[in-house]
């Protein structure tokens, strides 16, 4: 009866040792391995205890990844192997948002193919820009159409006929 419950036990552990000492899958075998041994002799112990078992496995299990997955950065280790991302200040965010929105509205040229997003000139202003799904070829001319989610959108402006 201790058996089941050791080796339940060790399959977590292994399960836990594969998030922080990742092994292309070895570990999650062998924790695999013993979980199912330990339902397969609780089952033999008595139905209630193979019940008890293997609901403990599939519910803690997936637990026991989220937990590790929540707790593994948070730890000394896991802050200097997972890299916490850029994170910019509120004042720096608001004021590259605040240099493209100014542009919604004017127009532009294209200086990189936008299939959809590219480069665009404004005023002399070197801008990422996005289509919106349009395809638009290097010099013709675009308008800022919106401003979104720290994106530029633009599409090409109609071209003009010029009459003789």
């Amino acid at each position: 009866m201790i058996l089941p419950l050791i080796l339940i036990l060790i399959g977590f552990g292994l399960v836990l040792a594969e998030v922080f000492f990742p092994s292309l899958g070895v570990l999650s075998i062998l924790a695999g391995i013993s979980i199912i041994a330990s339902v397969i002799l609780a089952f033999q112990e008595s139905n209630p205890f193979g019940i008890a078992i293997l609901t403990v496995a599939v519910a803690g299990v997936p637990v026991t990844v989220f937990l590790a997955f929540r707790v593994f950065p948070r730890t000394p280790v896991g802050r200097r192997m997972v890299n916490p991302g850029f994170n910019w200040k509120a004042e720096e965010r608001a004021a590259v948002q605040h240099r493209a929105a100014q542009f919604v509205g004017r127009s532009g040229v294209a200086e990189s193919p936008l299939r959809p997003a590219g480069i665009a000139d404004f005023a002399g202003e070197r801008l990422d820009v996005v289509t919106r799904g349009e395809h638009v070829d290097p010099g013709t001319r675009v308008r800022a159409v919106r401003f979104v989610a720290n994106r530029l959108i633009v599409e090409a402006e109609p071209e003009t006929e010029t009459q003789t």
